[in-house]
């Protein structure tokens, strides 16, 4: 079955949108026809996106706040309206509690937490003043899980579903809706560059590991009107055994 999305005349903001999940949905969401922000701190992967007048790019370091709140005004003005927010943007990089700095604890924070905390601040004025919008923020399953050596990371992540769900009972009397997908194993540069070749093989032996392009799928449907009773959840893929 075929499914196919008409972005036309909206406009998406995609955050982590450089490489993996964020680029994908980035991708379809210009070839469904809406005005994208692709936001990144890479500022290489950004330039190989298409270089289309519908595909705008901002360098950001989601971090920063400052910065944050100017790329999403900037975009606002210049589209009028922002429908729809994906919010990949992540780090991770595995330590063991004893040895994480004081600096990769408060890196992870910043980026994973803080900095989605950033963008969903700086998007409910847009989206309140129109009253409409879908968002949808990242969390993982080492969040309820663990896994030794993420703690950082699966501590950030637990905190974004609290994150959702508070947002959601905000936003719902103004026709915004706010999910957390909880995408799987995904082959994306944030769980390649951190998980051992051990650890990848039996993933893929067992649960599997999804391609980035399958999650923008997902994605799409939560941002489309289909899913507009769809909001405060926890949304999980899981990969069905192909024969």
């Amino acid at each position: 079955m075929n499914v196919t999305f008409d972005f036309t005349s909206r406009s998406v903001l995609v955050a982590g949108a450089a490489s993996g999940i964020g680029r994908s949905t980035a991708l379809r969401c210009l070839e469904a026809g809406a005005t994208v922000l692709a936001m990144d701190v890479d500022a290489s992967g950004l330039a190989s996106l298409p270089q289309d007048g519908r595909m705008l790019t901002a360098k950001v370091d989601i971090a920063d706040p400052r910065a944050v709140q100017a790329a999403i005004d900037d975009f606002a003005g210049r589209t009028g309206r922002i429908d729809g927010a994906v919010l990949t943007s992540a780090i991770q990089k595995r330590t063991p509690i004893d040895e994480t700095t004081d600096a990769d604890w408060q890196r992870h924070l910043d980026v994973n937490l803080s900095g989605i905390f950033y963008l969903v601040r700086a998007l409910y004025p847009v989206m309140k003043r129109q009253r409409s919008g879908s968002i949808v923020a990242f969390t993982s399953g080492l969040a309820s899980n663990g896994w030794a050596g993420a703690a950082a990371y699966a501590a950030t992540k637990a905190g974004i579903v609290g994150l959702v769900k508070s947002a959601a009972l905000e936003l719902r009397t103004h026709g915004v809706r706010i999910n957390a997908l909880s995408p799987g194993l995904v082959a994306t540069p944030v769980f390649l560059n951190s998980a051992s070749e051990e650890e990848l093989a039996m993933y893929e032996r067992t649960l599997g590991v999804s391609q980035p392009e399958e999650v923008a799928d997902t994605l799409m449907y939560l941002l489309s009107d289909i899913a507009a009773g769809i909001s405060g959840n926890v949304v999980e893929r899981r990969l069905i055994a192909r024969a």
